[in-house]
């Protein structure tokens, strides 16, 4: 049987004001990863990306079994 799989990118923004909320950010998407993972997803690579306006995104790429 040929295995096929199902690609996921969720973005996640880390530009912030404080330490503090920089923080929580951190813990949410520690949450979000945990979940999505429960859910089957595997994280494949971490993406950071340069915008013009000089903020850093980030983006998970995931992957999981296509059922």
């Amino acid at each position: 049987m040929e295995m096929t799989w199902e690609y996921k990118i969720v973005y996640s923004s880390m530009e912030l004001a404080d330490e503090e909320e920089y923080e929580q950010r951190l813990h949410d998407s520690v949450r979000m990863l945990n979940n999505l993972g429960s859910e089957g997803w595997e994280l494949i690579s971490f993406l950071p990306h340069r915008t013009a306006a000089k903020q850093t995104k980030y983006h998970a790429v995931l992957k999981r079994r296509n059922s």
